[in-house]
């Protein structure tokens, strides 16, 4: 009898699907915003991005502020690089937004003019 209770739920047990469980889809900055803004002179900054999917994206709104992927853009964690140009004008506000499909995070970043 427990020879066939043992062998009964070691079927129970191997019949049953096995369930995968996918990670959700999320992307996450690891680099802070700035709490003041950037000189006035040109420059660069990185940002440390953390994607859960392969191709995620990352474009600037303003013309003044170029984004690089130094590495392709594949799950896992990436270093994106901020470019930004001098400013001769008044103090200028731009947004990068970091995006997968369905969720996305915006880093938001101010330059100083001189």
């Amino acid at each position: 009898m427990l020879l066939a209770t043992s062998v009964l739920s070691w079927v129970a047990v191997s019949c049953q699907k096995e369930v995968k469980r996918e990670t959700p889809v999320s992307i996450a900055l690891y680099t802070k915003p700035m709490d003041k803004p950037l000189a006035a002179t040109a420059g660069t900054l990185g940002v440390t991005v953390s994607a859960t999917v392969d191709g995620w994206t990352a474009e600037s709104d303003a013309d003044w502020l170029q984004v690089e992927v130094e590495t392709p853009t594949l799950k896992g964690v990436r270093e994106v690089k901020l470019s930004y140009s001098a400013n001769t004008g008044a103090l200028r506000t731009a947004h990068v937004v970091f995006s997968v499909p369905g969720y996305s995070e915006t880093y938001t970043l101010s330059q100083a003019g001189q």
